[in-house]
C-alpha cells in the first residue's frame, strides 16, 4: 500500500497541509492519521478517500455534525457492501485497461510507457526525499531557536540575580552604616549623661559636707549655750531635732540619688542589650537572605542542567 506525506496528500486533494491538520483535529477519533517513529504523518489511500469525502461534503455546505455522521456511516458499512464496491471498481478498472478492438499498440510504445512510469516513480521518490529533507531542516531550525531562547533566558535570570544580590548588599551596607552612626550617638549620649551624673553627685557631696560642718558649728554653739544657760535647753533640743531631721532628709536625698543612679545604669544596660539583639537579628536576617539566594541560584543551575538533556 502506497503512503503519502502531508505535502503529497494536500496536492492530491488540492488543498493545504493546514486544512488537513484542521480536519484531523475536527474529526478526531473518526479519521486517524498514522505516524512514523519521528512523528511525521503518513496518508494511505484509505485516509485520502475519507478526506476527499470530507472536502466534497464541505463543498455541499454540510455542517460538521452531518459530515461526522456521514463518515461514521461510511466506516461502519457492512463488509459485503465494501466488497461489492471494490469488485465494481476493479471491474471498471479492468474494462478501462482492456485494449479496444483495432487499437493494439506496438512494442516500442509499451516500452516508452514503462520508461515514463519509471520516470514518474523517480519524481515521486525525489518529492518524498524533498519533503523529508524540509521536515529535518524545520526541526533543526526549531531546535536552534529553542537553544537561543534558553540561553537568552538563562542570561537574563543570571543578570537579574546579580543585580538583586548587589542591591541587597548595598542595602545591608547602608543599614550597617546607619547602625554604627546610631551606636556612636548613643555612646556619646551615655558619656554625657555619665559626666552630668558625676558632676551632680560631687555637688551633692560638697553640700553635704558644708551642712555637716554647719551642723558641727551649731552643735558647739548650742553646747556652749547649754553650759552657760540652762534655760535655753529646750531651744537646743529643738535645734538638735531640726538638725536630725535635716540629716535624715539629706540621707533620704542621697539614697534617692543612689536609686536614681542605679535605675539609670540598669536602663542603659537594657537599651544596650536591646541594640545588640537588633544587630544580631539583622545579621541573622541577612544571612538567611543570602542563603535563600544561594539556594535559588543552585535550583536555577539544576534547571539549566535539566534543559541540557533536550539540547
Amino acid at each position: 500500500m502506497k503512503a503519502y506525506t502531508i505535502g503529497e496528500a494536500s496536492k492530491k486533494l488540492t488543498t493545504t497541509p493546514t486544512m488537513l491538520k484542521q480536519w484531523e483535529k475536527e474529526f478526531q477519533g473518526i479519521i486517524v492519521i498514522p505516524r512514523t517513529k519521528t512523528g511525521a504523518r503518513i496518508y494511505t489511500e484509505k485516509e485520502i478517500t475519507l478526506l476527499h469525502e470530507v472536502k466534497n461534503l464541505y463543498k455541499e455546505k454540510r455542517k460538521t455534525a452531518e459530515v461526522k455522521e456521514t463518515l461514521t456511516m461510511l466506516l461502519n458499512r457492512p463488509k459485503k457492501e465494501k466488497i461489492v464496491e471494490i469488485k465494481e471498481k476493479s471491474e471498471n478498472t479492468i474494462i478501462e485497461l482492456l485494449p479496444k478492438k483495432g487499437a493494439l499498440e506496438p512494442v516500442e510504445t509499451a516500452k516508452s510507457q514503462i520508461t515514463e512510469q519509471n520516470f514518474r516513480l523517480l519524481l515521486s521518490s525525489l518529492e518524498n526525499y524533498k519533503q523529508d529533507f524540509l521536515e529535518e531542516v524545520k526541526d533543526e531550525i526549531r531546535n536552534g531557536i529553542k537553544t537561543e531562547v534558553l540561553e537568552t533566558i538563562s542570561k537574563e535570570i543570571k543578570a537579574g540575580h546579580e543585580e538583586t544580590i548587589s542591591h541587597i548588599t548595598n542595602t545591608v551596607k547602608e543599614t550597617q552604616t546607619q547602625t554604627s552612626e546610631h551606636l556612636d550617638e548613643f555612646s556619646e549620649l551615655l558619656h554625657k549623661n555619665a559626666e552630668t551624673t558625676t558632676t551632680k553627685y560631687e555637688e551633692i557631696q560638697t553640700k553635704i559636707k558644708k551642712l555637716s560642718q554647719i551642723s558641727k558649728a551649731e552643735r558647739k554653739t548650742y553646747s556652749k549655750q547649754w553650759t552657760s544657760n540652762v534655760s535655753s535647753a529646750k531651744e537646743i533640743k529643738s535645734m538638735i531635732e531640726h538638725l536630725s531631721k535635716s540629716n535624715e532628709e539629706l540621707n533620704k536625698t542621697v539614697e534617692q540619688l543612689n536609686e536614681n543612679d542605679q535605675y539609670f545604669m540598669e536602663t542603659l544596660q537594657l537599651e544596650r542589650e536591646q541594640l545588640n539583639k537588633e544587630i544580631k537579628q539583622r545579621e541573622r536576617s541577612f544571612q538567611e537572605l543570602v542563603q535563600t539566594f544561594r539556594h535559588a541560584a543552585a535550583a536555577q543551575e539544576k534547571r539549566r542542567s535539566w534543559w541540557k538533556i533536550f539540547k
